[in-house]
Formats: structure tokens, C-alpha cells, sequence
């Protein structure tokens, strides 16, 4: 059986044959149960938002609100432009290494323009000639307002605001330079490291709001700085143009001025080099006793390291032979007798010649070993003969090894010796080598020299014969203008949020849907467990404040609610004109009505979990069933945890239990309510050991089946149907079971498998109480509304019977 289809009620088919009247009444439901449910619609997924419409709303009020704040709280920006024009020049010009070649055909020049636009050299030039290093309101203006001006932002729109007259020439860097030129260079060497980290973030400010953009198929370029301060951004786009050009003037004018007043200089310093080296490398071979002509001679130093090195290894030959078999001696030691295996051992005359004079006593023990037992004098004689001997064989291995470890240390430390004599003419060889080397180094220095002389002197010489006149070609082809207002993009920020935040709260609240998984309205029911709402039980409304004067039910709901005591069951009924009463009146209507034929007489009530309002429907269940005027019983089937004496202030000293136990007089258990003079209740008795067994038995079945012949509807109250067993056992022995469901807590899962275990027993459900229903959620709006206005008649009503008590309320 699938999944899905355990869920469904047995069919008559499949139900037991003893219960003719549950076949009667039961409808039958189709095998599948997807074809009962209705598509899913847009309306239901309209009602997912308005059910959370006010999270909806206020996320969106939130996000949107913290945007527009964050928004208008930046500054406001404006974007100044000036338009630069670069030419290349058509003839080549002669330079020093501190000149930039513009070649007029030189496919790199025009990248090499814009570099140099953007190069922090140029930046902190302009903050140097501007002093904005003395200027905080420079990235202060930058800083976020506060609320005042940003609520002023959100009601104006903000102009910029034209420069004063001669603003621009003031703040000119063409003017500071022609007042402080030369200055620039010496202020930055003398700047202190903190104020070159200052400089620094000044450079990061002035390159992060800074665009350098070539015009395509021109060779003019547009300089584009963006600031809060309109007269600030013309300033600073205006002085990188002039700073660019003077720049580039000087780049075209220092190398010729240098070059014309250093080169006579620089020969004069070349001559002296050359003559101080020469002494220099004459110096260097007399202290390191190198010959001055560049004849080849002999080196001792590496005839020495020769020599030493062919000693050295001849003696780690030796070392290695020695130590294999100094190794392999101690290797022979480790084993039992090991030590005559050793080769000097056995190659030892005086071992021999101990080895056969053991063999020869060996024998003759043996034979006499044939003819007299080892007590004999004579045998006692050969045994110490033989013990001398071994004596004398283990002495001469033991100096025959000690003299192989003697020659193996002497060894070793005679390549020692040698590895250090090696080592040290090593060192000599390397020494002479460096100073061979370093001497290179210098004759090397001073034939570059000579070469830098010879080069000096010809380019003096072309110095002199050039004759190509200097000029700039790098202009301003548009000044700076009154600048735009380029940001920050506030409405469209603004209006992405609140579509982000739209979005984010509708997906958050089908988020919230999909996790929920209790049921909290008749659809849920109707969705989730295919089984007919036979009521909605609104929540109590104990919070409500009732008139001193009134009396009866709601009196002692408010001295509950005061004294923080729990609410009796039929506290909530006594009101006869609260919701609540209302509910167990339609509760009562649609029990009556859920069978074909006639009302059922036997009802279970249970629950899924403990906690769901099951005793309490069971309770006035049965009260609204006896205002009708039918003999109605209420059981407390409930072994475990009974209450229904509690609820109506009865004794429980006898009750199911005891006539389960072997008392046959249940007109003894009957107990009567005062109030309601047709309701009879038979409480639990005292708790069972063995609950399950006692309801299980046949004497149960047998009881009531008796109260159902003597009473129109017998109610009975039974533990939750996940936790025990109980329900399931009361109801293969009733007509039907209501299931009491607590709005809004119940999950789904568990509440579908109280019902599938219910209905794999072959049990009858009329169907779902949902009870404690919250009247203020926008399903039952209407209903809340409602019964607000209807209370406030009643207390209107009731407002001058101060001295009724409890006979003012009704029945």
C-alpha cells in the first residue's frame, strides 16, 4: 500500500463485517487521492503573502528606508572635465638617458602619454603644488552628512554651484609652478615618513576618482576628476592639464640643459676614474702577490690542494677496507661463537694451531668417553686441557679484534687529518680565486671606464652640432567647465531596494510557509488530511477584562486569568454568547449531522499529542449535547492522566476501572452534574498498572455497549493517539472518533499518523476539531469582528446588574 493511499479511510469493502453501521455511515473515498484536491491556484499563492504581508511590509519600509538614508547621507558628486591635446613630433631630437625619445613614428608613444596621465609622480606633484596636504575639507567634504542635511538633500535637488571669479587662475598649479619652479623636488625628499603615508592616501584618493580617457580617432584626451565640491573638481582637473604639460616640457628641456652643463664635468670625473682604478688594480696584485705581467705560471696553492687531494683519498680507500671489516667484525660478535668466524681471526697462525690442538683433545674424550664415565681422573684431565684451550682461543680473538679496532681508529683518524688538511688548501685555492676574480672586476671597471670617456667625448661633440629647436606639444584644447552632477545614483539604488527587498520579503514569507507545518484552518485540513472540519474552537479570551458586576462563567475566568490558574473546561462554555460557545454549538451540529441515518451514539475523542484540547472538547461536547435534552454519559477513559473529574469538581475514588476490575453495578460509577441534570459522567477510577490491557478487554466492549443501550450519546475521553495505545484499542468499540487538533501547533506529520494508526484498525473518524484557533489571523477576521461587537453588547447589557451574581447567566 502506498504512502498516500495509507492515508485514506478503509472502504466498506475492506471494513470489518461486525460494523454494519460504520459501513453506513462512512462515504467512501476514491483510491487516490491527489484526484480530491484542488490545483493549486494564484489566489493561493496571494494568500501566502497576505498572510505575512505586514513582515512583507515592513522589510520593505526597512530596507528601503535604511537605503534612502544611506543614499542621501553621501555626498553628492560632480564630475569637472578639461581636454587635453597631444601631438606627436615629426623630427627626433637627440637625448641623454634621462630623456623620453618622441619619435613620430613611434607606435608607443601614445600609450606612453596616457601612463605618464595617470602616474602617481604626477599626482603628488599637483597635492604638493596645491598644498593639499594642508587642506582637510579636500577629503573631508567626502565624509557622509549628517541627518539634517540629509533630510534636506531628500526635499531639494542640489545644483552645482558656479566657481568664483578667478578661482580657477588661483588655483591654477601653471601659476604655483612659475612662482615655486624648482621647488617641488627638494619639499618631497624632506618629506617625513608621515607625511609621505599622508601623501600616499592623498594619491589613492585623487587616482580612485580620476578617469584618463583618449578620444578615438583623435589626439585629444579628456581628463575627468569627480568630487563633492564643484570648485574643487574644476581645480584639480585644470592643474593635472598644466601639470602634464610642464611635465612634459621639462622631460623635453632637462636632458639637453644636463647634458650641455655636465658632460665637460663628467669627462674631467672619467679621466680621474681611469687613473684611480689603474693605481687600484696595480695595488691589488702586489697585496695578494699576484705577478704584474700576464705571464702563466705555476699556482702552488693548487699543486698543494692536488697533492693533498690524492693523499686524502688513497687514505679513505684504506679507511673503507679497514672499516668493512671492522664492521663486519662487529657484526660476527653479535652472534653466538660469531667471534672465530671473524676473518683476522681465522687467518690468525697461533688460532690454527689452538683449533687443531681442540680437535685433537676433543677426540681423545670421545674415546675415552666409550670406556669411563666423565668422573674418571683421565676425563677430567682432557676437560681441562680442553677449557686452557678455548681459554687461550677466545684471549687471542679477542686481541686479534682488538687490534683490528685499533687499526680502524687510526685509520679513520689519519683521514681526518687529511680531510682537514684538504679542506684547509681548499680555502687557499678559493681565497686566490676570488682575488683572481675581483681583480677581473676591476680591470673590467676600468675599461667601462674608458669606454664611458671615449662615449662622453663623442657625444660632446654631437651636442655641439645639433641644432633642432625644443618645443611643447602638449595644449589645453578645452578648459575646465562648470561641472555636472554625475551622483551617487540615488532613486535608481532607492528603487532597486525596494524591488530587492519585495522580492526578499515575498520569498521570506513562502520561506516561512513552506516550513510551517502545523495546520491552522480548515484548508490545511482539507489539504493535508482529507478529512471534513467538524468545527474551528477559538482561544479562550481570558485576557478580556469582565465588569465586577458579572458573575458565573466569565467571574471566574478573570479570577483564573488573575490568579495565573488554569481555566476549567466549562468556564469557557458558561458565556453562552462568547465564540467559544458558539463553536461547540456548531461542533455539535456537525457531530449530529456527520452520519446517514442517525446521530451516533458512541463518539471517542483523542488527540495526536497530549496538550491538544481533548478533554476539554470532550467535556463540553458532552454538556452542549445534554442542553439538548438527550441523556448523554461522558467516560474518562483517559487510565493514565483522567481530568474529567477535575473539570467537574468530582470525587474519583470509583470510576471505569473499578468495573473493569469485577464490579458489575455501573449505575453505582454513574455520577450526576447539578447544572446540567441529563449529563451523567463515570470518571476513570484509580489509575491502573495496566491500562492498555484493562480498555483491550472484553468487559470494556461489553460496557459500552451497555451505557449505549441506556444513553442517546455516550462521550467518551481517551489518552493521545501517537503516545499510547489506548485510543486505538476504544475505537474498533465506537461508531466514530473525533480528532482534536491544536491550531497552529499540531504538526502535520504527527497528526497524519495518529490518523493513519486510527484508520489501519479500521477505525471511523467523523472528522477534525481544530481547536484553539487564533480569531485575530486574517482568515477569520470577520468572525473576531463579530463577536467583538457582541460582546460589547452583552456587557452593555449587563452593565446594571450589579447584584445578579451567577443567576444572570444564561443557560
Amino acid at each position: 500500500m502506498s504512502q498516500d493511499n495509507r492515508l485514506l479511510p478503509l472502504t466498506p469493502a475492506t471494513a470489518p463485517l461486525d460494523r454494519p453501521l460504520r459501513e453506513l455511515t462512512q462515504p467512501d473515498r476514491p483510491n487516490n487521492t491527489y484526484a480530491m484536491t484542488e490545483p493549486t491556484h494564484l489566489r493561493d499563492y496571494l494568500q501566502v503573502v497576505l498572510k505575512r504581508k505586514w513582515l512583507i511590509l515592513s522589510l520593505i519600509v526597512v530596507v528601503t528606508a535604511l537605503t534612502a538614508i544611506q543614499m542621501y547621507r553621501q555626498p553628492s558628486q560632480y564630475e569637472s572635465q578639461t581636454t587635453l591635446q597631444i601631438e606627436q613630433k615629426s623630427k627626433s631630437v637627440i637625448k641623454t638617458p634621462q630623456l623620453i625619445l618622441n619619435s613620430g613614428n613611434d607606435a608607443a608613444y601614445w600609450p606612453t602619454q596616457l601612463k605618464l596621465l595617470e602616474n602617481p609622480r604626477l599626482v603628488r606633484k599637483v597635492i604638493l603644488g596645491l598644498e593639499l596636504q594642508n587642506n582637510p575639507s579636500f577629503t573631508g567634504g567626502q565624509a557622509r552628512a549628517g541627518l539634517i542635511t540629509t533630510l534636506r538633500r531628500v526635499v531639494s535637488r542640489e545644483q552645482p554651484k558656479p566657481p568664483a571669479a578667478g578661482a580657477q587662475a588661483e588655483g591654477s598649479l601653471a601659476v604655483v609652478n612659475e612662482e615655486t619652479k624648482g621647488m617641488a623636488a627638494p619639499v618631497e625628499a624632506q618629506l617625513t615618513p608621515e607625511q609621505s603615508r599622508k601623501l600616499e592616501g592623498l594619491e589613492n584618493f585623487i587616482k580612485a576618482n580620476l578617469v584618463i580617457a583618449p578620444i578615438e580617432r583623435t589626439s585629444l584626451v579628456d581628463i575627468r576628476f569627480t568630487h563633492s565640491d564643484p570648485q574643487t573638481a574644476m581645480m584639480m582637473t585644470d592643474a593635472l592639464a598644466d601639470a602634464f604639460i610642464q611635465d612634459n616640457y621639462d622631460r623635453e628641456t632637462e636632458g639637453a640643459d644636463y647634458a650641455t652643463k655636465q658632460l665637460a664635468k663628467n669627462i674631467v670625473e672619467l679621466q680621474r676614474k681611469i687613473v684611480e682604478k689603474q693605481e687600484q688594480e696595480i695595488d691589488y696584485k702586489q697585496k695578494h702577490d699576484i705577478p704584474l705581467s700576464p705571464a702563466a705560471g705555476a699556482s702552488l696553492s693548487q699543486a698543494r690542494l692536488a697533492d693533498s687531494t690524492r693523499t686524502m683519498m688513497d687514505a679513505e680507500a684504506k679507511l673503507a677496507q679497514v672499516q668493512s671489516q671492522y664492521e663486519a667484525a662487529r657484526a660476527a660478535l653479535a652472534k653466538p661463537g660469531g667471534i672465530y668466524t671473524i676473518p683476522a681471526v681465522e687467518a690468525d697462525k697461533n688460532m690454527q694451531e689452538y683449533q687443531q690442538r681442540l680437535q685433537v683433545l676433543e677426540q681423545e674424550r670421545a674415546a675415552l668417553s666409550v670406556q669411563y664415565t666423565s668422573e674418571w681422573p683421565g676425563v677430567k684431565k682432557v676437560e681441562r686441557q680442553i677449557e686452557n684451550v678455548k681459554s687461550m682461543m677466545e684471549r687471542r680473538a679477542g686481541e686479534a679484534v682488538a687490534s683490528l679496532t685499533t687499526q680502524y681508529e687510526a685509520s679513520r683518524q689519519a683521514v681526518n687529518k687529511l680531510r682537514a688538511d684538504n679542506a684547509r688548501a681548499r680555502v687557499q685555492v678559493t681565497s686566490s680565486g676570488i682575488a683572481e676574480t675581483r681583480l677581473g672586476n676591476l680591470q673590467a671597471e676600468l675599461e667601462t671606464t674608458k669606454q664611458q670617456y671615449n662615449s662622453a667625448l663623442l657625444r660632446q661633440t654631437e651636442m655641439g652640432s645639433a641644432g633642432d629647436k625644443i618645443t611643447n606639444n602638449v595644449t589645453i584644447a578645452t578648459p575646465a567647465r562648470t561641472p555636472k552632477l554625475v551622483g551617487p545614483p540615488r532613486v535608481r539604488n532607492i528603487l532597486i531596494a525596494l524591488l530587492l527587498s519585495l522580492g526578499a520579503g515575498i520569498g521570506l514569507a513562502f520561506l516561512l510557509d513552506y516550513l510551517d507545518d502545523t495546520l491552522k484552518s480548515i484548508e490545511d485540513v482539507d489539504r493535508h488530511l482529507h478529512l471534513p472540519t467538524l468545527a474551528l474552537i477559538p482561544a479562550p479570551r481570558v485576557e478580556r477584562k469582565f465588569m465586577p458586576a458579572r458573575g458565573g462563567a466569565a467571574a471566574a475566568a478573570a479570577a483564573a486569568a488573575a490568579a495565573n490558574e488554569p481555566i476549567t473546561a466549562l468556564a469557557l462554555i458558561e458565556e453562552v454568547r462568547s465564540p467559544v460557545t458558539e463553536a461547540y454549538r456548531h461542533l455539535r451540529t456537525s457531530l449530529l449531522l456527520s452520519s446517514a441515518g442517525q446521530p451516533p451514539r458512541t463518539i471517542l475523542v483523542t488527540s495526536s499529542q497530549p496538550s491538544e484540547g481533548k478533554t476539554t472538547t470532550a467535556v463540553n461536547t458532552a454538556v452542549m449535547l445534554a442542553q439538548t435534552g438527550a441523556d448523554v454519559l461522558l467516560i474518562d477513559c483517559d487510565l493514565r492522566r483522567p481530568r474529567i473529574h477535575a473539570h467537574f469538581g468530582l470525587p474519583n475514588a470509583r470510576g471505569v476501572t473499578n468495573y473493569l476490575s469485577g464490579e458489575s453495578n455501573v449505575g453505582a460509577l454513574v455520577q450526576n452534574y447539578d447544572k446540567v441534570p441529563s449529563l451523567k459522567v463515570i470518571t476513570s477510577g484509580p489509575i491502573p498498572p495496566n491500562a492498555a490491557e484493562l480498555l483491550g478487554s472484553e468487559e470494556m466492549r461489553r460496557l459500552i455497549t451497555l451505557l449505549a443501550e441506556q444513553y442517546q450519546h455516550v462521550v467518551i475521553d481517551s489518552p493521545p493517539a501517537i503516545s499510547f495505545t489506548d485510543a486505538s484499542i476504544l475505537s474498533t468499540m465506537v461508531d466514530g472518533v473525533m480528532l482534536v487538533v491544536h491550531g497552529g501547533r499540531s504538526s502535520r506529520s504527527v497528526v497524519r499518523r495518529a490518523k493513519q494508526q486510527l484508520m489501519d484498525v479500521g477505525a471511523h473518524i467523523f472528522g477534525i476539531v481544530l481547536n484553539n484557533v487564533k480569531l485575530e489571523s486574517s482568515d477569520y477576521s470577520y468572525y473576531s469582528g463579530y463577536y467583538a461587537n457582541y460582546y460589547s453588547n452583552d456587557e452593555e447589557e449587563n452593565a446594571g446588574g450589579e447584584g445578579e451574581g451567577e443567576g444572570a447567566t444564561t443557560k
